[in-house]
């Protein structure tokens, strides 16, 4: 019994101190999600936070990865619209995300608002503008990212371990669940958006959209859509073969609201170097080569 009872009490002091070092190394200091069968999940507003003390994240009053409160009269305003490209997530420091990037480039006489969530498809992104009308008329131009497949459904939440609604109450046993659990049993921690055919129905709201936010804006060349290609569509591409197979209808719904489209998979500055390992993302590098592009065309659009 007294084996026993100290090994208990080994157990529960291994379990305590655990519990403390992983709270004190930020590992459980993550953003929390709204969830709705409308938008399927989004970031709760008014929080901020390091995850692991290095990787910095906030999200404003209006669910934006800025530390800025929505303010449409401070300066004209650039919505920056998509996924986890934009939104970052818990790899990168907050300096080293595509929109904070892009607000460096561009300058202050610009306010950039990052709209996205990881693993948004354009239909969520769609849901979000529909719930914002003040956003959706505020833009003096917007950068919308595509990928593939990105009319084809709404991404929904996928549980606590992906898209988490609340603080877990033991860091313990999340960490286990969320990065030890899966190399050892099935468990659904994708945070990638869905890919299939464009849905006609998702086709004709994206045009909408895209032609709502060109006539806010009152401009000529209103805007941008950046293709965006994961590292296999990346080398299709430099194989000389069509990565995008919606690139028709993008092109068609571009070109009839003057919008730009940037193709990220021809252009010279992207390389295969400038993914992570997950084939998808961008490194840091990779962001703040993204963030040049997109600045280099803002600039020929509002001058």
């Amino acid at each position: 019994m007294r084996l026993i009872g100290r090994l208990t009490v080994a157990v529960l002091g291994l379990f305590v101190l655990t519990e403390a070092a992983l709270r004190s190394a930020g590992a459980v200091d993550f953003p929390i999600y709204h969830v709705d069968d409308g938008i399927g999940y989004l970031p709760e507003p008014n929080q901020s936070g390091s995850f692991l003390r290095t990787h910095s994240w906030v999200f404003n009053d209006r669910s934006m990865g800025t530390r800025e409160h929505w303010n449409p009269a401070g300066h004209p305003n650039i919505l920056l619209i998509g996924n986890s490209v934009v939104m970052g997530g818990n790899p990168y420091d907050q300096k080293h995300k595509l929109g904070p990037l892009l607000q460096r480039d561009i300058g202050a006489d610009y306010a950039l608002w990052p709209i996205a969530a990881g693993g948004w498809t354009n239909v969520n992104e769609m849901v979000y503008l529909r719930r914002n009308p003040d956003v959706a008329a505020s833009p003096r131009l917007f950068i919308w990212e595509y990928m593939s497949g990105g009319l084809s459904a709404p991404n929904s939440w996928h549980g606590e371990y992906v898209f988490p609604t609340k603080r877990p109450r033991y860091a313990t046993w999340y960490v286990f669940r969320r990065y030890v659990w899966p190399h050892f049993f099935p468990a659904d921690t994708n945070e990638l958006p869905p890919v299939g055919e464009v849905s006609p129905v998702y086709r004709a709201e994206f045009e909408s959209a895209v032609n709502s936010l060109s006539r806010a804006t009152a401009a000529d060349r209103p805007g941008i859509i950046f293709l965006y290609p994961k590292e296999s569509e990346y080398l299709r591409a430099k194989a000389g073969k069509d990565w995008l197979p919606e690139r028709a209808d993008v092109n068609r719904i571009a070109a009839a609201n003057g919008v730009t489209v940037i193709d990220i998979a021809v252009r010279p500055e992207w390389n295969a170097q400038l993914y992570r390992p997950d084939h998808t993302h961008p490194t840091i590098q990779g962001n703040a080569v993204l963030a040049r592009i997109l600045a280099d065309a803002v600039t020929g659009l509002v001058h």
